[in-house]
């Protein structure tokens, strides 16, 4: 049986109620009742794995007992519409970043060096964090704002994305606690 899988930093709790705080602030101005994603399903993602099999989600295991790396500062610089030009989703915006660089660049090399077929990004990486999934497009009021949210991802996982009618359901398959690495 295939998994479908992805690797990816999720949130911490302090900035999950600053967000859900803000959700209800958009909402609330907007008049519009956004589908928001839960909060607990936040994450930033860093490598879409795409579907794999059972051999390849041991060699991730080994992959993750290989890696020390540590936590990563970051900045959300704005909340808006996403991808750039598009009215998809609703994006947090996340300052490019060495750190994050390094880290999505170093799971990918050892995903190569264990020789897993994923499916690998042919765009630049643009870190963001999704809020919501829009169905519709047209008429939408302008969302955008620049924040200065200083961010700390200090766990990185491996997620099963498990996807169901009434949107993704993510199991966390594998963890690994960038906070004691310095």
């Amino acid at each position: 049986m295939k998994l479908r899988l992805f690797i990816a930093l999720p949130l911490t709790s302090n900035i999950l109620k600053k967000i859900g705080f803000y959700e209800d602030e958009i909402s609330k101005k907007t008049k519009i009742n956004f589908p928001w994603i839960p909060l607990k399903n936040l994450h930033l993602t860093l490598v879409f794995l795409g579907y794999l099999g059972y051999e390849d989600y041991l060699k991730i295991d080994q992959i993750f007992k290989e890696i020390k790396f540590p936590a990563i500062t970051a900045k959300i610089k704005k909340i808006d519409y996403g991808p750039p030009g598009n009215k998809r989703m609703i994006w947090l915006y996340v300052e490019k970043n060495k750190k994050l660089e390094e880290l999505k660049n170093l799971l990918e090399e050892k995903l190569d060096q264990k020789q897993i077929k994923y499916q690998r990004e042919e765009r630049d990486f643009l870190p963001h964090i999704n809020l919501a999934r829009l169905k519709k497009q047209q008429n939408l009021p302008d969302i955008k704002e620049d924040l200065n949210w200083q961010i700390v991802f200090n766990e990185l996982v491996l997620y099963q994305s498990h996807l169901k009618q009434e949107g993704a359901l993510y199991e966390k398959l594998l963890k690994l606690d960038l906070s004691h690495h310095p």
